[in-house]
């Protein structure tokens, strides 16, 4: 037994979940002892899209500093991903994948995965502050979610729909995935949006003049001694705070509108994409297409149930909508992941 395996039984196990979709980073740390769950931790965080925010790795970096066994789990940051249904090397050519230029895993019952070895960099670099230990595909969260649902006699579509991305399978019992697609949302609805959210910037302009606005107001009211400068102080720190306090309640509407001016703008955008997808299974020879009978949607964001609904009145198909933590889902897999590796003693 070499020492950091006499070390390690003294420190539970910590797997970290880390997903960055749209303006949000979520995650979750999972902390494991002889192989059982123990504890849980939980945050939140606002981010600009696609980045790793600071405040995330100084919380994770207080991770490490307690538990030196600590595995990051994360989903790629690449646009060249996808899921297909063959395990052969050989017949990769036949989707227009170069399998020398992606890294893949494939299935015993007969489908893979594959991300560019691009974008694998690419993950890394977003996480060169703390490194990334699993770079786990969103295609294996999706089925991980999905799989308690299959059913042999028919045929389902399975979206996870972020905010960023969309992942979507077809499936059924038994058959491995028939085909996969991977979208795109943030870049495709941000052109649209820009000329609406710019004009949401113009209050934000106004708080500098707050103070100036109070002054002017006192001013009106007559001549000040300087025994009531104090009290005068006060109050401009009173009417200061109720401002400020009514400017936070006004941001926060306006953000919690521009999110729902963004999901239905994306979801616009999806139901396109759906229809190029269903359309290219249907169609194209190299897919054993089925007729699909249902769409089970995860819904990780809360989408508005009312907004997603678009996509049943576009598809004319029975939509199911299911809530889902990424986040939670990628400390699963991560677990199975470190076992595996944990087995032939590599780590």
């Amino acid at each position: 037994m070499n020492l950091a395996k006499i070390i390690h039984h003294f420190f539970p196990t910590a797997i970290v979940g880390i997903e960055i979709d749209n303006k949000n980073c979520n995650i979750v740390v999972k902390f494991y002892r002889g192989g059982k769950h123990i504890r849980t931790q939980t945050k939140n965080f606002k981010t600009i899209p696609g980045e790793l925010p600071a405040q995330a790795i100084w919380f994770l970096r207080k991770i490490y500093a307690k538990n030196p066994f600590t595995y990051i789990t994360t989903l790629p940051s690449s646009i060249i991903q996808g899921a297909i249904n063959t395990s052969r090397k050989e017949d990769f050519n036949q989707y227009g994948i170069n399998v020398d230029e992606v890294a893949k895993k494939s299935f015993n019952d007969g489908w893979s995965v594959y991300i560019s070895k691009e974008g694998i960099a690419e993950t890394k670099k977003r996480f060169s502050k703390l490194g990334v230990d699993f770079i786990i595909s969103p295609f294996l969260v999706l089925y991980h979610l999905a799989k308690d649902t299959f059913q042999e006699d028919h045929c389902k579509l399975y979206i996870l729909f972020q905010r960023s991305n969309m992942t979507m399978i077809v499936t059924k019992s038994n058959s491995g995935v028939l085909f996969g697609g991977y979208y795109a949302l943030e870049s495709e609805i941000d052109s649209e949006l820009k000329v609406v959210k710019n004009s949401f910037t113009q209050d934000g302009r106004e708080e500098m003049d707050i103070t100036k606005d109070i002054q002017q107001e006192l001013s009106e009211i007559g001549d000040v001694g300087l025994e009531n400068e104090k009290g005068d102080d006060e109050l401009i720190e009173i009417l200061r705070s109720e401002d400020k306090q009514e400017d936070e309640e006004k941001t926060e509407n306006l953000e919690q509108g521009n999110d729902d001016l963004d999901d239905f703008a994306r979801v616009n955008m999806a139901t396109k994409f759906i229809q190029s997808a269903m359309s290219e299974f249907y169609s194209n020879d190299i897919y054993k297409s089925e007729f699909i009978s249902e769409i089970v949607l995860f819904n990780p964001n809360n989408i508005s149930e009312e907004t997603l609904k678009q996509i049943q009145n576009f598809t004319m198909l029975e939509m199911k909508i299911m809530p889902c933590n990424i986040a939670e889902i990628l400390v699963e897999l991560g677990f199975e992941t470190y076992r595996f590796f944990e087995a032939r003693g590599e780590v």
